[in-house]
């Protein structure tokens, strides 16, 4: 009987070092396995920063491209209208003119401008003449 006690003594203590050793193993795989994974996620947020990056760099490129448009465009609006008001301005005035000596002066500067002037006031004024509304 006892050395069938101490035989089961032996079994349990190689059964104990058998669990010990596995738990070793399990705890370093483990270990390996976080490691793995951290250095991939730090791999992956890298990457992910990186796109980021050039996604926030196209946008406020593609953002700064289209507000100088737009101001741009409000610039050559303001100019038309500006413009436009001007030609306004001659055509009230044009139709106050009684005297044809003074007609023809006021006509030649007006000429003149528009020869210096936008595309837009020569249409508009062009328009005018044409249709005889300035006549």
């Amino acid at each position: 009987i006892i050395s069938t006690l101490a035989n089961k003594n032996d079994e349990i203590q190689n059964f104990i070092d058998t669990l010990h050793h596995t738990l070793k193993g399990v705890q370093e795989n483990s270990s390996n396995i976080l490691s793995e994974l951290d250095e991939e996620f730090d791999s992956l947020y890298s990457i992910l920063d990186e796109v980021k990056e050039s996604m926030i760099n196209c946008i406020k490129q593609e953002q700064a491209r289209k507000s100088q448009e737009l101001q741009s465009q409000i610039s050559q609006c303001n100019n038309a209208l500006e413009n436009s008001e001007e030609l306004l301005e001659f055509a009230t005035r044009s139709l106050d003119i009684k005297e044809p000596e003074e007609f023809s002066k006021v006509h030649k500067n007006c000429i003149n401008t528009l020869n210096k002037g936008s595309c837009i006031f020569k249409k508009a004024f062009l328009f005018f003449f044409s249709f005889g509304f300035l006549y």
